[in-house]
């Protein structure tokens, strides 16, 4: 049963709002706090993300287990990795389309049920997360798998940004996700290119350099470029823009 987690959020630099505000347009220290929790749910540091997930799916389509993972008893992959619960639940597909009864180095495509939950934590970001959602991946017969699919999450963090020192805010957030010709080579599992888009709702109370008890409301569109260097673009309401280094997690603002 999907559950929803709160955040709790350290962060560096002056935070300027207003001391009882709501508003569905986030301000640009909101955005920096936005675009480190996007990070940490997308880069594999701290045990999990995206990136990790995806490359337990073709490791699995595959017939390679993954790390710290066994088959239960309920037909589902499942381990653990630094604190994050992941459950798989996967159907595969030869080159000729024929349903295979277990997946394995045959395999060209695959349907993947994503779940994970727990502590995700990385240099600037401990957060309890929530994870569901369900992709394809196609191509795995090839150089390059594709995947497509859709998720929701729902999470909780502490942070610790680079951004505003001596400013402690609470953040709550849900997401929708898409992803769309997400590729990753099937030799080393590492992302190369494709996009994602998230629409995001947050609830933050800041408190600290002054103020008490800002309270505040807002929605975030992003959309994340993968790039073959293992770096992502992170675009925020189309105007602001941060780059996401997809194994550390760390994210600069480029604009």
């Amino acid at each position: 049963m999907k559950h929803i987690n709160r955040i709790t959020l350290i962060t560096l630099g002056s935070f300027v709002a207003a001391c009882s505000s709501s508003s569905n347009q986030a301000t640009p220290e909101q955005y920096d706090d936005t675009a480190q929790a996007i990070g940490s749910t997308t880069a594999t540091s701290g045990g999990g993300g995206d990136v990790a997930s995806m490359s337990d799916s073709v490791n699995l389509a595959l017939g390679t287990m993954p790390l710290g993972f066994s088959l239960s008893g309920d037909g589902h992959f499942k381990g653990n990795r630094l604190g994050v619960d992941y459950s798989y639940a996967i159907s595969c597909k030869s080159l000729a389309g024929v349903v295979l009864a277990k997946c394995d180095l045959t395999t060209n495509e695959a349907t993947v049920d994503v779940a994970w939950s727990g502590s995700l934590q990385s240099a600037n970001v401990d957060a309890a997360v929530t994870r569901d959602g369900k992709w394809t991946v196609t191509g795995l017969q090839t150089d390059t798998a594709t995947f497509s699919g859709d998720s929701s999450f729902s999470f909780d963090a502490t942070l610790r940004s680079i951004f505003r020192p001596g400013v402690t805010a609470t953040y709550s957030f849900d997401a929708s996700a898409s992803y769309d010709a997400v590729r990753i080579a099937t030799r080393d599992r590492q992302v190369v290119d494709g996009s994602a888009s998230f629409d995001l709702s947050a609830h933050s109370t800041v408190t600290g350099a002054g103020k008490d008890n800002v309270d505040a409301k807002f929605d975030v569109h992003a959309a994340l470029t993968f790039h073959a260097d293992h770096t992502a673009t992170l675009l925020l309401d189309g105007s602001q823009r941060y780059t996401i280094d997809l194994g550390t997690g760390v994210v600069v603002r480029a604009n």
